[in-house]
């Protein structure tokens, strides 16, 4: 069974809380290049896309306390070494690349709130 014959037509949104809407949607719009959805705004609320990955969004959620780690959204990629040396020329710490068993590589990095993001590369 898959998830569309479960829920219909679906996409798909992961909730990051942020301390600051508008810095937050810069840092994703600058660093990996996401798309505001402004027809999602509210005073505490943003929706950016993801080019090319459509039904699949990341929402900003503002909160007065952000748990750093609490979640890992992560980016499946083609070339995990090209995409770390792209967030890494954008100015994002980004941690070494790991080999966690059956040739899947792992790294990660933060958002400006210390939200833990990301890197997967599959065989």
């Amino acid at each position: 069974m898959t998830l569309k014959n479960t829920f219909g037509e679906y996409s798909f949104v992961t909730k990051v809380d942020v301390t600051n809407l508008e810095a937050s949607v810069e840092w994703y719009k600058d660093k990996l290049g996401l798309v505001p959805e402004s027809k999602y705004d509210s005073p505490s609320w943003r929706q950016l896309s993801i080019p090319d990955i459509g039904n699949f969004a990341i929402g900003l959620n503002l909160s007065n306390s952000v748990v750093a780690g609490s979640a890992v959204s992560t980016f499946v990629v083609n070339n995990i070494v090209a995409a770390r040396e792209s967030l890494i020329e954008k100015g994002v710490e980004v941690g070494p690349i790991t080999d966690v068993g059956h040739e899947v590589q792992l790294s990660v990095f933060k958002d400006i709130d210390g939200n833990l993001l990301g890197l997967r590369q599959n065989p």
